[in-house]
């Protein structure tokens, strides 16, 4: 990562609604990193934290998010209160339909407020840092990416307003011409810093599925920073959800210079390759796959041991449940079903529907035969399988039914 430290560099920052507070915790780490941009630009949330970081105001956006309310976006008449703070929550259904019908699109009054108090435009136009957004024309989604010099004074807000132009969200309209969120046209503007000739640039992708929706680019180093797993809902302004989301973008670019390993959960660089040495890749890919199904914390630095250890805390704590609901669960009736091929829908949670993998991967090896189950009943938990499978044959195996040796305290870095 020598390279992108010493280049003149641009960043461009996904779309997401309040997934986008991945991009504050991955601004912490470029921060630690030392890290500059020339430039910067931003789709709908993106937009938002771009604005922070041109100018540099880290507190300024740390105090936007870590406030964030439903109420601060989104105004409904009739004083009707949201019933969760996932606002396209079952719970919140009816609400939100009324207010589509009777508002043609949720009032955004109260976001354009709070960016244009935490917002200041005359900084962000005196800034050393390029500052940019994109938007979509409507109705035919024609890009229209705007730099700060494109924007006329005192038209800041409307424009990252009309970036941020979800679909449902009362349009906007700017010197007569309606806009969409920038997502339509381009969701990670890396084609906007290209066209302005960074050929280093860093692109923060808030989806799951990682894509960018320019084009690979000939003579361009793209450092691409993203979840392998759900942020939430876009959204869900809850704060744990929030602070996970945080937490999970400063880990993973953390991971992206090199100070920590892993995939989907945060490592020590030498506990990853103990793993690995020790179970190779495949089974240490497994071991994270488990770890998902079994909900282990993803805002853990994880050594070797302490990573085997909460694993088996949990698998055993799983283990105890199937065992207790196997007759509620029909236990007997699902296996008989994956051998036959029969089955298929398979209605139990991550952590149990682990269990009975691993009882009906054991009863066919013990008869013999191969199981053959619809790969979409157990995604990626094959994997998981075949790993635990292996640790079950190690010295560490004992640990599913004796007290384990995880540590309360867990080292976290900041």
């Amino acid at each position: 990562m020598e390279s992108i430290l010493q280049d003149r560099i641009g960043l461009a920052l996904g779309g997401g609604g309040s997934k986008g507070a991945y991009q504050l915790g991955a601004w912490q780490a470029f921060r630690e990193e030392g890290l500059r941009f020339a430039a910067i630009a931003g789709t709908s949330i993106g937009s938002i934290n771009g604005a922070f970081m041109a100018c540099d105001d880290y507190d300024g956006a740390c105090a936007m998010w870590e406030n964030l309310r439903m109420d601060q976006c989104l105004a409904f008449s009739e004083n009707r209160a949201v019933k969760s703070t996932d606002l396209v929550s079952l719970k919140n259904a009816q609400l939100v339909l009324r207010e589509l019908l009777a508002q043609r699109g949720l009032n955004t009054a109260p976001l354009r407020e709070l960016l244009g108090r935490y917002i200041r435009e005359e900084q962000v136009r005196k800034s050393s840092v390029r500052y940019g957004l994109m938007t979509a024309l409507f109705p035919n989604l024609t890009a229209a990416p705007r730099w700060i010099e494109d924007i006329p004074p005192g038209q800041l807000i409307d424009y990252i307003m009309a970036s941020a132009g979800f679909p449902g969200l009362q349009r906007v309209e700017i010197d007569g011409q309606r806009f969409l969120d920038g997502g339509f046209a381009d969701n990670v503007p890396v084609a906007m810093l290209h066209d302005q000739g960074f050929s280093r640039i860093v692109a923060i992708d808030l989806s799951r599925h990682a894509k960018l929706e320019s084009p690979l680019l000939d003579n361009v180093r793209i450092t691409y920073i993203h979840s392998r797993t759900d942020l939430g809902g876009t959204f869900d302004t809850t704060p744990a959800v929030l602070a996970r989301s945080r937490r999970l973008g400063y880990l993973d670019t953390r991971k992206t210079f090199g100070h920590l390993a892993g995939e989907h959960f945060a490592f020590w660089p030498d506990g990853w390759q103990t793993l690995v040495d020790r179970f190779g890749i495949d089974n240490v890919r497994g071991f994270e796959q488990a770890a998902l199904a079994y909900g282990l914390d993803r805002g853990t630095v994880y050594n070797a041991e302490q990573f085997l250890a909460a694993i088996q805390e949990k698998r055993k704590a799983a283990q105890l449940e199937y065992t207790s609901r196997r007759q509620a669960l029909k236990i007997e009736h699902k296996i008989a079903a994956v051998r036959s091929g029969r089955l298929k829908v398979l209605r139990l949670l991550p952590p149990l529907k682990l269990a009975f993998l691993l009882e009906a991967t054991a009863r066919a090896r013990q008869s013999g035969s191969k199981l053959s189950a619809p790969a979409h009943l157990f995604p990626n938990l094959d994997l998981a399988v075949r790993a635990l499978c292996a640790l079950d044959g190690t010295a560490s195996g004992h640990l599913l039914y004796n007290e384990t040796h995880h540590d309360p305290d867990q080292e976290r870095i900041p």
